[in-house]
């Protein structure tokens, strides 16, 4: 027979579990209870284009690509509904966990959607954010003109922000670990990409042979990544973006990846890029320092343009760039499983703060839409999973202490890189041109 103290030991740990995985107003355990008070969302914007014109693009196919309804970069009404997808998923979340009102709109100042103003296609998925998290409430969303570019999302030129091009490059070289820049993965997305995208190029046909090493040199801005992978990483994107927007299989790479099982084929390349960014904390620490610091603010209720003590969810519309760096400076890494793109079209990188009898914690989370779910738009709810930052658990249920994560993230930034930014757009209203 199994001992009372047994079976109460089970109770607990199944009870912790269950808790942890169900959405409810209060998570609660034995120990604790904790109430979600503010959350920080950061997120890509939805379905583009390649940002780059089909007559750029020619010089690496063999065949010209195919056509977009809008003008390079921009978001199309197919992007729009992806972001709008996420942002009722997100909307049914946190009103299940009693961050936003069940009924009506929320208090004025509850919400603030900040978007980056250099791009139409981050501009309008702020627009759509906003009316999915708080319909028919007129939540207007700001950013700040094109010129010059909104360190929120665009990094900091300041002094103490600089990246040295030989201690930025051998940081690079130390994200890709002892294997070197390219994986088999990688090479083997290569060798994919090649036969859809130019198939006789390496024997003197049209487009673009993917060969040659793969190098970081150390330049004076900084350090700059040449080489196939490179250079492939955004048009293995490009097809993705294509599926996602649900073109024809015809059109979807020339018919050549017509399906999600071939456009993860290919991802690899894209990831592996991107991968040596998330783990280059010398560089996430420096480019993503004026956003970093915004997160920090807005979760403490500090007073600013973008946050404060009202602020119960502030909404950054940006970049897969930007969920990036967020995942370097916080320590966060995560996989979606059976999904070819980590921070694909409309995925939302959200940090919540959690409190406990006065103790505040932060607990990060991931909401994604999968690849079959961007292109058709169904089911109406997007995917999630909590993450753990990778030198803070300590809290419960995984979560770290907000003053400790204040104290890890500004421990890496460099002094002074960002701090003066985040106030800088102060004086710009809602929906500046």
């Amino acid at each position: 027979m199994h001992s009372r103290a047994a079976e109460e030991s089970f109770t607990e740990m199944l009870t912790r579990l269950l808790l942890f995985l169900a959405v409810g107003v209060t998570l609660v355990s034995p120990a604790f209870a904790l109430e979600l008070e503010r959350v920080v969302l950061v997120q890509r914007h939805g379905v583009r284009p390649p940002t780059s014109s089909n007559a750029d693009l020619a010089r690496y196919a063999a065949a010209p690509w195919p056509a977009w309804p809008v003008p390079p970069g921009e978001l199309t009404s197919h992007g729009e509904a992806t972001v709008r997808l996420m942002g009722e998923s997100l909307l049914a979340v946190y009103r299940a966990k009693g961050l936003l009102p069940s009924a009506g709109c929320p208090a004025a100042g509850e919400v603030v959607v900040w978007a980056d103003g250099t791009d139409q296609r981050t501009r309008r998925s702020g627009e759509v954010l906003a009316a999915a998290l708080a319909p028919g409430c007129g939540v207007k969303v700001g950013w700040a003109p094109s010129e010059p570019r909104d360190p929120i999302f665009g990094g900091s030129d300041e002094a103490a922000c600089r990246i040295d091009g030989e201690k930025g490059r051998a940081a690079i070289l130390r994200a890709a670990g002892p294997g070197g820049l390219e994986t088999p993965a990688g090479r083997a997305a290569l060798a994919r990409l090649q036969t859809i995208l130019a198939p006789t190029a390496c024997d003197g046909g049209a487009g673009m042979c993917f060969s040659g090493p793969d190098t970081v040199v150390a330049g004076p801005k900084g350090p700059k990544a040449r080489g196939p992978m490179f250079t492939a990483s955004s048009l293995a994107e490009d097809l993705l973006l294509e599926y996602a927007q649900g073109m024809p299989a015809a059109d979807v790479g020339w018919g050549r990846a017509a399906s999600a099982a071939e456009i993860a084929e290919v991802m690899a390349v894209h990831e592996r890029a991107t991968d040596l960014m998330r783990r280059n904390r010398y560089f996430t620490a420096r480019a993503g320092a004026p956003m970093a610091r915004l997160v920090l603010a807005a979760l403490s209720g500090e007073a600013g343009p973008h946050s404060g003590e009202a602020v119960r969810l502030l909404a950054l519309a940006g970049h897969d760039t930007n969920l990036s760096l967020m995942a370097g400076v916080f320590g966060l890494d995560w996989t979606l499983a059976g999904e070819p793109d980590a921070t694909a079209p409309a995925t939302a990188l959200a940090f919540e703060l959690w409190s406990d009898k006065g103790a505040l914690f932060v607990r990060p989370v991931i909401y994604w839409e999968t690849l079959e779910q961007l292109r058709a738009l169904t089911p109406a709810r997007a995917a999630s999973q909590p993450l753990r930052f990778a030198d803070c658990a300590s809290g419960p249920l995984g979560t770290c202490p907000l003053r400790t994560l204040r104290r890890h993230v500004e421990a890496l930034i460099p002094p002074g890189c960002g701090a003066g930014e985040i106030s800088s757009w102060a004086g710009v209203g809602p929906g500046h041109p």
